[in-house]
């Protein structure tokens, strides 16, 4: 029982956490976002982007903001970005701060 509990406690706290980063990123002019059904990452677009990679790489550069570029999931998916959120709200807040900058 205790480890069926322990993934309920999980899979409850990553919903909190999508739902939360869901409706940051809602709030950005411009951002395309749904929440998914499953797993712990969210995929998203951005205005403007053609090239998810060369974005990738300069919020790293420039606000030191680590998401995957969608290219990486194949070319269909090369104006989106994808963003883990198993973590706390402060980092994806932090995140988000960095992504609105």
């Amino acid at each position: 029982m205790g480890s069926l509990r322990k993934t309920q406690e999980l899979v409850a706290g990553l919903r909190a956490s999508r739902d939360y980063l869901v409706t940051a990123l809602q709030r950005i002019p411009g951002i395309d976002v749904r929440a998914p059904a499953g797993s712990m990452y969210l995929f998203f677009r951005l205005p403007g982007v053609n090239h998810s990679l060369e974005l990738c790489k300069a919020l790293v550069r420039e606000s030191a903001l680590g998401l995957a570029p969608g290219s990486a999931f194949g070319p269909e998916r090369e104006d989106f970005v994808r963003w883990c959120y198993s973590c706390d709200t402060a980092c994806l807040d932090a995140g988000v701060a960095r992504l609105r900058a």
